[in-house]
């Protein structure tokens, strides 16, 4: 499904007590895995654990009618619920859409075995955002191209901060991960957005759900 329009983007950082960690990640499963069953404007959730206490979640919807179907769902509603019990802190980051690329088949995977995934949140100057955006989404582009094993890679700009930029990318392994770093495309977006970048944060989380409705392409 190629896009037109900008989807509505958001990631979310969840904090619940440890205790509570796997009641929370049983509460997305039951959220996630009938939403994108049952909502064909979810594009795609897909959430995961730094430890287990900081969860990541991502999702996507084709706009705001179809963000409404969901958050009028018996699924979500359940989840709200639950969340309301154990979450410590919520903290959601809406994003303007530059790139999202998801794999070509429909995916609905809960806890998935060997799946590693990686947010990225990059600081670029303000002169060097078309420079940095040449260097990335070029980069994206080859990848999602040239390699099988990329489930999804996304970025986005936080609204009214077009010079934060947030990534997700999530890979069957963690092999699949560390050939893309020795790709030339890869190290040539390194070399062109070196002086772009005035600051970086890598997360390496476990994904806990990739749920997708398969084949997601959106580039402004």
């Amino acid at each position: 499904m190629r896009l037109k329009e900008a989807p509505v983007l958001r990631l979310y950082k969840l904090e619940t007590d440890s205790k509570d960690h796997q009641r929370y990640v049983q509460a997305d499963i039951d959220n996630m895995l009938a939403s994108i069953k049952n909502e064909p404007g979810t594009l795609f959730m897909q959430t995961g654990h730094e430890d287990e206490g900081t969860n990541y979640v991502f999702e996507c919807y084709k706009d705001l009618d179809q963000y409404n179907v969901h958050a009028n769902s018996p699924q979500f509603k359940d989840f709200t619920k639950t969340a309301k019990e154990i979450l410590t802190n919520r903290v959601m980051v809406e994003l303007q859409p530059e790139f999202i690329a998801t794999s070509k088949e429909k995916l609905a995977v809960a806890e998935p075995e060997g799946y590693v995934a990686y947010l990225t949140e990059i600081g670029v100057g303000f002169d060097k955002g078309d420079e940095f955006a040449h260097g990335v989404l070029k980069e994206m582009e080859a990848a999602v191209k040239q390699e099988d094993d990329i489930l999804t890679m996304i970025a986005g700009t936080v609204v009214d901060q077009p010079n934060e930029w947030l990534s997700l990318e999530i890979y069957k392994n963690e092999e699949a991960y560390q050939k893309h770093t020795e790709t030339t495309y890869f190290k040539n977006y390194l070399k062109e957005t070196k002086y772009c970048v005035e600051s970086k944060g890598l997360h390496k989380f476990t994904p806990d759900v990739v749920a997708s409705q398969g084949e997601i392409l959106y580039r402004p």
